[in-house]
């Protein structure tokens, strides 16, 4: 007998559940039933439904248009659970920045409603724009001072995050000392300093060479799965949404919105060459053409 396939993602098809058992005999204790005990009229209480644990961020029908300009974001719902791993993938002018902006409440939404944590959110951009005069350790110190950590304490957290991106050898160097990949390191652990329940990133890698790129994958891998951050993250290359995220959501253009999601089961152990990453690239990658012909139509 034939079986259906598993999804590209790695998710293992549904099968229906097997029929109950027979019911045991009257008055015999069972399961939770047993363990609450019956009420004072001999009827177990019912239990309540489960309840689904409140997202990280909901994004409530948010659109956006920037004065009298054409809409860039028009109706984008999505929830993003805590410690979720999640990249926004689209084409080039599709909103995904001007949304991680949003999230970030660093702009605010035309229409509709965004929701996150009271600590808020850290941001991490394309540039690691860190300050030139100050080194590594130094640069991680500032967002520890601004959060308020005693000076005291500044200098073993800091030293203790580079360590974190694998840069602790690196402490004392300026940026302009530090390669690209060095210097998102730092940008990393400057905004792991914060200590926010959210990391916001914007094509954080987008400017580094490939071998680069894909050693600052894994070093993100273990610091997501090592401090069960959420983290959003914004990029136009699909292999790297379809090697990093455990939900992809691809975004269309003119206005933007969610045109699909992808929920990959097994996370552990991908890397970019990966069969399944690569089987999942094309299969997003084909949605992602039909969105650009639509656009160019």
């Amino acid at each position: 007998m034939s079986t259906a396939p598993a999804s590209a993602s790695g998710a293992a098809p549904t099968r229906k559940a097997a029929s109950a058992p027979a019911s045991p005999e009257a008055g015999a204790p069972t399961g939770t039933a047993a363990a609450l005990g019956p009420s004072f009229d001999g009827v177990a209480p019912v239990l309540p439904p489960a309840t689904r644990p409140a997202p990280a961020v909901r994004i409530d029908g948010v659109s956006k248009r920037f004065g009298s300009g054409p809409v860039v974001l028009d109706d984008v719902s999505l929830e993003i659970q805590a410690g979720e791993f999640v990249c926004l993938l689209g084409a080039s002018g599709c909103g995904k920045s001007t949304l991680l902006n949003l999230i970030a409440g660093l702009d605010q939404p035309t229409a509709g409603r965004i929701q996150t944590p009271d600590a808020g959110s850290a941001v991490m951009f394309q540039e690691s724009a860190l300050m030139p005069w100050l080194t590594a350790r130094r640069n991680v110190e500032l967002a520890l001072r601004l959060r308020g950590v005693p000076r005291a304490d500044r200098r073993d957290k800091a030293l203790s995050l580079l360590d974190a991106v694998n840069l602790a050898d690196a402490a004392d160097k300026r940026p302009h000392e530090l390669s690209g990949g060095m210097r998102q390191r730092v940008a990393l652990a400057r905004a792991l300093a914060q200590d926010r329940p959210v990391l916001l990133m914007d094509e954080p890698f987008a400017a580094l060479d490939a071998i680069t790129r894909d050693l600052l994958h894994e070093e993100l891998e273990r610091v997501w799965r090592a401090t069960g951050r959420t983290i959003v993250f914004v990029t136009h290359n699909v292999r790297e949404a379809a090697r990093l995220g455990q939900r992809v959501v691809l975004m269309g253009s003119r206005p933007g919105r969610v045109v699909q999601e992808w929920r990959i089961a097994k996370t552990a152990g991908r890397r970019i060459e990966s069969p399944e990453v690569a089987a999942l690239s094309v299969e997003i990658t084909d949605q992602l053409r039909k969105e650009i012909r639509r656009n160019a139509a």
